[in-house]
Formats: structure tokens, sequence, C-alpha cells
């Protein structure tokens, strides 16, 4: 075949030719287990009848209503379903094609609350330190990992940053434990950020790809939620790759009592099969927006697309009626044992860390918690080990932060089975097997 693409990775991959359930087929006759959901987009695995079907409803009815000529079903019923799935006092959502345009989108809508409120000078932003929110402008403007942005660097201007909620090589004295460290920390960095010019604070729900999966300790979502209501600052939570059942709760931040001003979703809200992306406000922040500004015209050709919010309606369907949060719940705890039966057997991970179905395994030298030189590249190193045996898994590359850390990112998808599950991880235990002796230590 032509080379017409504009290559996305510099490995030479393998040509996809169809999807069943957690498994990929490939031309050359080749199956992978699906490992990481792609990117922990696909939710529902491959091949779902029931998304399939609703993709085909759709696209007889009504497949593109531009949102400034009409309204839809699809959409105003998707919003209805989010925000009851989001919790009391969430109201208005707006939906686009990603992660990259809802964080986007998000920014915005941040900014346009102080605006109304006529304190646009509350225009900065704060995020992780290891942290990636997106692959625009503004979205990369937020991500902490400067390998993200060092291609356009002269583009991208950075923001503030607060570390994040890491506890893996975290101090912790004598009488004190990894999560009210982690609290301190947060409070110090909170005291010396321009919170007189800052709009909001966005942080994942679970870190993803930029921390090698990340859970905030009990307690940190509180004290942030504390700390944005005395600075008048704002919360977006980025649930891109944690949401729409992830962590077995609908979104991440769930898992606390603290509740966002706006959360911005992609991934996995359309199952893999559309893409979908949205951001709801919190009916408090729409309340301010709305005073100076009663619509919103900062979205897409596609902002709304009936066709995505249905296949959105359907995957919400799929995971209720599949009962996929309590099963990822279940499940999820069997699976952080098995990887950590796994991880200990091939010496070279020094951290699992994680919840449902997100897992974060990170590479140290055998029995410290040192990284590997970087220069050894042992997340590519994983990666391609895992597609050799047939496995796929999402790299972490530089988790620790200061251009260090190798980790790699284990998420099936949500209704895998549990034969797949064990092929999965069946898999990953020769591939770490191969990288130790790669490694020759």
């Amino acid at each position: 075949m032509p080379a017409a693409l504009i290559p996305s990775s510099a490995r030479v991959l393998p040509l996809a030719v169809r999807g069943q359930g957690a498994r990929i087929h490939t031309a050359d006759g080749r199956d992978y287990i699906d490992g990481s959901s792609g990117p922990l987009a696909a939710n529902l695995g491959h091949g779902h009848p029931a998304m399939l079907d609703a993709l085909h409803r759709q696209s007889h009815e009504l497949v593109f209503a531009h949102r400034g000529q009409f309204r839809n079903a699809p959409a105003e019923r998707l919003a209805v379903e989010v925000a009851a799935r989001l919790g009391p006092g969430f109201g208005r959502s707006s939906f686009v094609c990603g992660g990259s345009e809802a964080v986007e989108l998000a920014m915005k809508l941040a900014h346009m609350t102080w605006a109304a409120e006529g304190r646009p000078g509350k225009h900065r932003f704060v995020s992780g330190g290891v942290s990636y929110h997106g692959n625009t402008l503004g979205a990369m403007n937020l991500s902490g990992q400067p390998r993200y942005s060092s291609a356009f660097r002269p583009l991208v201007r950075g923001e503030q940053t607060i570390t994040v909620p890491q506890t893996f090589r975290l101090g912790v004295p004598d009488g004190s434990t990894a999560a009210r460290e982690a609290i301190a920390r947060l409070r110090a960095e909170f005291a010396a950020l321009d919170v007189e010019h800052t709009a909001a604070v966005v942080l994942e729900g679970v870190g993803g790809s930029s921390s090698g999966v990340v859970v905030p300790p009990p307690g940190f979502f509180e004290e942030l939620r504390a700390l944005c209501d005395e600075h008048d600052v704002l919360w977006i939570c980025d649930e891109v790759m944690s949401g729409f059942g992830r962590t077995g709760r609908w979104f991440a931040f769930q898992h606390s009592t603290a509740v966002p001003d706006i959360v911005c979703f992609a991934k996995g809200v359309a199952g893999g099969y559309a893409p979908l992306g949205g951001v709801t406000v919190s009916d408090r922040v729409w309340e301010r927006i709305s005073t100076a500004f009663p619509s919103v015209a900062a979205g897409h050709t596609f902002t709304n697309f009936p066709l995505n919010c249905a296949v959105g309606l359907a995957a919400l369907a799929v995971i209720e009626e599949e009962d996929l949060l309590r099963r990822v719940t279940e499940r999820g705890e069997r699976l952080g044992r098995q990887l950590g039966v796994i991880a200990e057997r091939a010496g070279i991970i020094g951290d699992v860390r994680g919840t449902g179905y997100m897992w974060g395994l990170e590479f140290t030298l055998p029995g410290t918690t040192e990284p590997f030189d970087p220069a050894l590249d042992v997340t590519a190193r994983a990666v391609a080990a895992a597609a050799e045996h047939g496995l796929l898994v999402y790299p972490a590359r530089l988790c620790a932060g200061d251009g260090l850390g190798d980790a790699l990112i284990v998420a099936p998808p949500l209704n895998s089975t549990d034969d797949e599950l064990d092929d999965l991880l069946s898999r990953l235990d020769d591939s770490l097997r191969s990288i130790r002796a790669s490694l020759d230590i």
C-alpha cells in the first residue's frame, strides 16, 4: 500500500482489519489483546452489536444538523443523561469531537465565567507538573509534560503547575501518611500561585499517560475544592481518560466527596465507537456565565453532532444494562492483585497503582525505587515487547518528572471476558520477562 498518510508513529505499525471483543486482528493473521482499550477509549471493546446498531439506526435518521440552525434529540438527551450521572448541581453540556476540544472549551468557559463578572484579568490556569490535557495549543499549554509540546515550543507558553498527587517515592515522616503529605504539599504549592489572576485549576480525575496512573489519595480532592473556594478559583476536572466507568464509578472524582465546577470528558463516553467528547458545567457556574453570555459561540462544525451523540447514548445504556460499573469494581480489585504478582515476578516494576480497569506499572531498577536511565527508553521497549507477544499496552514515559520515569498502562475494555483478562495477564507476564532479559540485569 502506498505511503500517503503522515506517520503517527516512528514504529512500523501492523494493519488492523477486524476487531471483536477485546481483540484486534491484523492483515498478517495475528491477533492482539487490546490491553489498553487503544488510548483508554475503546471502553466497550470491538464489534459490540448494540453499538453497531446505534450507528446504523441514527445514520438512517439524521447524521448532521448544524448547532446554529437546529436542535437535535440525541444531543439534548445525552446532555440530560450525562448530567444525571454527574450528580446534583450539573445541568449544562456541550458535545465536541474529542478530549483536546473538550479541554479547550472548558478553558473558554472558565474565562467566560470571570469575564461575565467583570474580572477578565483572571485568565491564567494551573495544571499538574506531569500532566497531559490535549494536543491543541490551549490544551498543550496546560500539559505539564514538556515532551508533548517540544516540537511546537514557540507556540506554547506553558502555565503554572503544581505537583500531581503522586505518593510513590514521597517521603513520609514517622507519624504521618502519604495522603497527609500530599495534601500538605498541595497547600504549600497553592500558596505560591498567582491566584489573583488564575481562572482555574485543571487536574485529571486519575492521572493518565503523563503520570502512569496517579490515583489521588483520600482527602486530596476535598482539600483542592476547599482551596479553590478560598482563593476564588474554579476547579476543572479532566475525566477524558478516567470517565464513564473506567475506575468503577461514572467519573473518577466521585471516589471523593468533592465536586468540580467544570468536567470535561471524551474517549469512553462513546465506548470507542465515535469521536465524541464534551464539557458539563455546574449550575452555579452556568448562572454566572449566562448573565453576560446567554449562548456560547465557542463550538465547532461538529459540535452536538447527532450521530456521535446517539452513539454516546448507546454507550451509557450498555454500561448500565451490562452492569459494568459493578464488574469493573469487582474484577478491578482482582486485576490489581494479579498485576502485583506479575510485577513482583518480573523484578523491574517498583510500583503498581490504579483502580478499576486503569492500572499503571512503573519500571525501576531491581530492588529500588530508582528510575532507569532515560537513554534505555524502557517504556518504548515495553510497548514493543508487549506487541511482540500480541498485547497492546499504553506508554507513560517520563512519569516521575524531571525527565525521568518509565511506565506502561493496562486498561482493558470494561466488558472484557474473564478469558480475555487471563490472556492479557499471560501475555503481559511473557512481555515483562522479555523486557528484563533485554536489559541484561
